[in-house]
């Protein structure tokens, strides 16, 4: 499989380090690296709106949530703009922080609090 690693300037002096890879004809996913959920967002409706054949096709999941067995990425809304897609984002990685704490209570605290990267793919 090929992979293409890519820096894209989100904005001025704003930019995102991800790697894209296409498994099968039909299926691609791109991996952002180091991003908040905010560039995350600019990113992802710029894909939707300006790059994928459909917006359906735009699913989203994050490093915690594949770490902790979920292996299906969540839509992307249609429709929203970027504020809502932050939105969406920051709720996911939210919901899955609270799931990863309440199983892992016994590990260092200082684990709990960081935040994975999201995914979108």
């Amino acid at each position: 499989m090929t992979v293409l690693d890519f820096e894209v300037e989100l904005a001025p002096d704003a930019w995102v380090d991800g790697t894209a890879a296409m498994p099968r004809p039909d299926y691609a996913y791109i991996t952002l690296i180091d991003v908040t959920a905010g560039e995350a967002a600019v990113f992802a409706v710029w894909l939707r709106d300006s790059f994928a054949p459909a917006p359906h096709l735009v699913r989203f999941a994050s490093s915690l949530a594949m770490a902790n067995g979920e292996d299906t990425p969540s839509p992307l809304p249609a429709t929203c703009g970027t504020e809502e897609i932050r939105a969406v984002l920051h709720h996911h990685l939210d919901a899955i922080a609270r799931v990863w704490v309440r199983e892992h209570r016994d590990c260092d605290p200082r684990r709990r609090s960081s935040v994975p990267v999201a995914r979108i793919g």
